[in-house]
């Protein structure tokens, strides 16, 4: 793909405009899209569509680190939103618990059978570990 191409710049700009015009903040004009460039090889945690910082990395098994702030506001909201508001307490939590089912669980079956099968594919999985007998009563599979 020809990243100097007038369709391509063109299309870049109608998208940027759109973004813009949209969702304000999302794109500044300094970063042109760098983080989502088709030029770039590896993911930087350094910057993001909105030049901010990633605090942890984007991984299915940090969501142990993501989810209890997340509760605590969630849990603070529903304090603060008054009884007589017109807001049920069930839509407060409806974005996280659909995230959960939708994303993060189908994510994390994948994570995990893809780690399984690299495991059982490596050519020692099956071999005794020489030390299992300090862990087990039975001899141990080195995994």
């Amino acid at each position: 793909m020809d990243n100097k191409s007038i369709e391509l710049i063109s299309e870049r700009e109608d998208l940027e405009f759109i973004l813009k015009s949209s969702v304000p903040g999302l794109v500044s004009d300094s970063k042109r899209l760098t983080a989502i460039s088709p030029t770039t090889t590896s993911p930087t945690h350094e910057a993001s569509g909105t030049g901010h910082k990633l605090l942890v990395e984007p991984s299915v098994f940090n969501m142990g680190i993501l989810l209890p702030p997340s509760l605590t506001f969630l849990n603070r909201l529903r304090e603060v939103v008054p009884p007589a508001a017109d807001i049920a307490t069930t839509t407060l939590t409806a974005f996280l618990d659909e995230f959960l089912a939708n994303v993060f669980v189908p994510q994390l079956d994948e994570t995990l059978a893809e780690l399984c099968a690299q495991t059982m594919i490596e050519s020692d999985a099956f071999q005794q570990d020489p030390r299992w007998a300090s862990h087990a009563q039975k001899p141990v599979f080195k995994v």
